[in-house]
Formats: structure tokens, C-alpha cells, sequence
């Protein structure tokens, strides 16, 4: 029995020894950064300049992290301006290395629009080694990690807190060095900036027009019905005013393969528009049979249904999107 517990003694010592070796081969490089400026969000191109500085501090004296540093979601990487702070990395008075670089440049990431022009989104830049894998050197954070210029602006946008998480990627290829996929994984460092747009601006930028031919549109129920042509030139005005904000809201958005809010807003305010068409071609019939008083109430009762049926299309639509 003595022998059995000596063997798992030593057994369990060689375990420790290397767990120990293991961390010492592993390097491990605090990580912050300091966002300076983020500018021109581009919805089109998914894309947006951000200016920022990450410092680095290590303890390995014959390692640089900062130089095989990489960035991951660049928007056009002849474009980046990527500057060391100090000529070489310095010694610390607690024993680390420190470096600070500076990148200036575009950034990349699919952003959903969903419920546009009322979307969250979040910006993201990452990073990580290009040389060494998550065995070899592992990204941390540092003490109060992420900060965020006081004076940032971003037009259009409130800024949220910024964020830093350090998640391994795993890249489904060796490389064409022979290894085996599996093994291909990285520290990476991800920043994420979460932004959104101001609900009460973009609801009167964006809403009050297209709610405003709406009420112009519904004065097609108010005349006569004996002035058609009134009344068919104001339902066609105001389908062409919807078709013409549409196509210059559009502009400004990427071409994607889903409804944005905002579409099915215009959606809504086209059924509108159409039913109030044939609202009209209904009591125009009915004119010529002589119901006068007929086609007047028909009108009447067709406005606060079709009202009452856009106002509860456009609280679900909004309900359902999770404002």
C-alpha cells in the first residue's frame, strides 16, 4: 500500500511540474486600449473609421508581442496607419515591458438593420497574433482595460460603454503548414463599441413625412364622391410622394435581401394609399347607381377603418421589432 500511495505521489508530482512548465512556456501580454475617435459610419459598406491606442505589457524580455500583432476586420488595409509609440518596448519599474501602438484606419463588420432607422449596432475591432497560437501566448486584460475618448462624438449615434472580451478562434485550416486544423487557434482581443440612434430624432426625420402624406392621402375620403378625379389625383400624388422617399431613404443602405423597419412602414402606407384607390373606384360605382348618401357613409366608415387598421399595423410592426 505504501508503494501504491509513493507512485501517486510521484505521479501527481509530474502532473504539477507540467502544468508548471506548460505555464511558463505560455506567455501571457496584459492588453488595453483607448478609443480616440470613431468617424464616418457607413451603412453601404458596412465600414467605419475608428482611431485608437492598445498598450501591451509582457514579461518576456526577448518577446515583442506588439510587432506580429494583427488586426482582423479591416475595411481597406492599405488604408490603416499602424505607428509604434516608442522606438522599442521599455522596462517598467515592476519588471514588464510596455509598448503602445496606434492604428488609425476603416474597420469592417456586417451590421443588421433590421429595425432600421431605430437599429443598435455594435463596433467591433480585433485583434490578435499572427505568429503564435493560444498554446504559446495568450492576450489578457489589463488593469481598467478599455476607455473611451470623454469627448467622442459620433453624429447621428449615442455612444454606449465600450467593452473587451478575449476569445479564442479556432480557424478550420492549418495553413499549409502540415498541422492539424484542430490546433489552429488564436487569442484574440475583441473590442466592442455598442451605439444607437436616437429614437425621438429619427422618428420625426424619418416617420413624420411618410405619416404626413398619409393625412394628405386620407383627404381623398373627405371630398365629395362626386369629384373623382380630385380624388384619384390625390390618392396617385400621394403614392408617388411614398415611392420617391422610399427610393432616397434607400440610398443610404447597402443592398441586403430582408425588409428593414422602415419598409414595412412604406408597406403599410402603400396598402393605405391602394385601398383608398379602390375605396374610390367603389363609390364611384356606386354613384352611378344614384347612392349618393350610399357612397358618402361607405366613405366615412372606409377612413376610420382603414385609419384604425394603419395606426394598429404600425404599433405591431413597432411592438414586434423590440424598441
Amino acid at each position: 500500500m505504501n508503494s501504491s500511495l509513493s507512485r501517486l505521489a510521484r505521479m501527481g508530482l509530474l502532473v504539477s511540474l507540467l502544468v508548471c512548465g506548460l505555464c511558463d512556456a505560455m506567455q501571457r501580454v496584459r492588453v488595453g486600449a483607448y478609443i480616440n475617435d470613431i468617424q464616418n459610419l457607413d451603412l453601404s459598406s458596412h465600414s467605419y473609421s475608428v482611431d485608437l491606442y492598445v498598450w501591451f505589457r509582457w514579461r518576456e524580455k526577448d518577446s515583442n508581442p506588439p510587432a506580429s500583432v494583427e488586426f482582423n476586420n479591416p475595411y481597406e488595409l492599405w488604408g490603416h496607419v499602424l505607428s509604434a509609440e516608442y522606438e522599442t518596448p521599455f522596462l517598467l519599474p515592476n519588471g514588464d515591458y510596455y509598448q503602445v501602438i496606434r492604428n488609425q484606419g476603416r474597420f469592417s463588420k456586417k451590421l443588421i438593420l433590421d429595425n432600421y432607422p431605430f437599429d443598435k449596432q455594435i463596433l467591433e475591432v480585433a485583434f490578435e497574433d499572427s505568429e503564435l497560437g493560444a498554446d504559446e501566448r495568450v492576450f489578457v486584460a489589463d488593469e481598467n482595460p478599455i476607455t473611451i475618448n470623454p469627448e467622442l462624438k459620433l453624429p447621428g449615434f449615442e455612444i454606449g460603454k465600450p467593452r473587451m472580451t478575449f476569445p479564442e478562434r479556432a480557424y478550420p485550416t492549418g495553413f499549409g503548414f502540415g498541422k492539424n486544423p484542430l490546433q489552429s487557434h488564436y487569442s484574440r482581443v475583441l473590442i466592442e463599441i455598442p451605439i444607437k440612434r436616437p429614437i425621438v430624432t429619427y422618428a420625426v426625420k424619418l416617420m413624420l413625412p411618410v405619416l404626413c402624406v398619409i393625412f394628405c392621402a386620407s383627404l381623398m375620403f373627405l371630398f365629395n364622391p362626386t369629384y373623382v378625379d380630385s380624388r384619384v389625383g390625390i390618392g396617385i400624388t400621394a403614392l408617388l410622394t411614398i415611392v420617391a422617399l422610399q427610393i432616397t431613404l434607400n440610398e443610404d443602405l447597402p443592398e441586403i435581401d430582408y425588409l428593414v423597419l422602415i419598409d414595412k412602414v412604406y408597406l403599410l402606407a402603400y396598402l393605405f394609399v391602394i385601398a383608398g384607390l379602390g375605396v374610390v373606384v367603389k363609390t364611384t360605382w356606386m354613384l352611378e347607381k344614384g347612392s349618393i348618401d350610399a357612397a358618402i357613409r361607405f366613405d366615412r366608415i372606409a377612413l376610420i377603418g382603414l385609419a384604425s387598421l394603419f395606426a394598429f399595423a404600425i404599433a405591431l410592426t413597432l411592438f414586434l421589432s423590440k424598441l
